[in-house]
């Protein structure tokens, strides 16, 4: 019990700063001026954007051993909680060409194609967040591409224990019902906390990007301060530009075919930039601990 005390004083801990946080955000701002942070995140998106077919290409295939019925549709849908209209259509329709493909071929392509593309997109985040964190770059360049591709493969295993607990996880309750004494409420609960696990998925996610992309290395904590602005910016901003796509603007109507990837490109800027917000609120707090000591 003290070692559990303990362990969430710690973690707390590095939700402190020996500055007023008036102090740390004017800091943060000025940080993500002087280092370019919305340049940097125009490039993040770029790389994003090439990864994501290669990624799509690995997804169908993996998905098809999930069991749930239609888990290609419902994992469209869940991604169209936060994604803008244009984005899901876009991704319904490359997901739809690639599925009727052979699934054999799929994984041994996609996976090659899906590591080495979303690892050139990593590479960029660790450019970046070495920026970010105001840290020079010595590494040779394979051991960047090293770092890159065992984090994309973690970041992989991340994505999809959070699908499968959108996905799954309702269908476990079921089977869970008819062997065990599962109120009808449990249900319910399940369909509610899912969705917090999975954002806590992304916290964790987040966090290993912070640690192990940079060239530092600092103490590691299971939640900071940055993973926790990023994944709200990111959840925020996300729904935030979703509403503006719906009532405000129609990227179809006015730029056609491309409008789709349009919006996708904009949607991996503003998730980009979140990113690096939070890698930037992070550098600051651990910067101002260094001087107070």
């Amino acid at each position: 019990m003290r070692s559990r005390v303990r362990g969430i004083t710690v973690l707390f801990a590095f939700f402190r700063a020996p500055i007023p946080w008036s102090a740390v955000i004017r800091r943060t701002l000025r940080e993500i001026d002087e280092d370019n942070c919305f340049g940097l995140a125009a490039q993040l998106a770029f790389y994003f954007l090439l990864a994501l077919f290669p990624a799509l290409l690995f997804l169908v295939a993996l998905v098809g051993y999930v069991p749930v019925e239609n888990a290609l549709g419902e994992l469209v849908m869940a991604i169209g909680t936060v994604a803008p209209r244009e984005l899901v259509q876009l991704l319904r329709g490359q997901l739809s060409q690639i599925a009727e493909g052979s699934h054999a071929s799929l994984l041994t392509l996609g996976i090659v194609g899906a590591i080495w593309s979303s690892s050139a997109a990593m590479v960029a985040i660790i450019d970046a967040l070495n920026h970010a964190y105001d840290v020079s770059e010595w590494r040779p360049w394979w051991k960047r591409r090293l770092v890159a591709i065992v984090l994309t493969i973690a970041l992989a295993v991340f994505t999809i224990v959070a699908l499968t607990l959108v996905l799954v996880g309702p269908d476990v309750v079921s089977w869970a019902a008819g062997w065990l004494p599962v109120t009808p409420s449990a249900s319910v609960i399940w369909a509610l906390a899912r969705w917090p696990l999975m954002i806590l998925c992304v916290v964790l996610g987040v966090d290993l990007v912070y640690y192990f992309a940079p060239n530092r290395r600092g103490r590691w904590v299971w939640m900071t301060p940055g993973s926790v602005l990023a994944t709200g910016l990111w959840v925020g901003s996300s729904f935030a530009f979703k509403a503006y796509v719906v009532n405000f603007v129609d990227y179809t109507a006015t730029y056609g075919a491309i409008g789709g990837a349009i919006v996708t490109m904009l949607w991996f800027y503003i998730s980009s930039l979140a990113i690096l917000v939070g890698a930037e609120l992070n550098a600051v707090i651990e910067d101002a601990w260094r001087t107070a000591a």
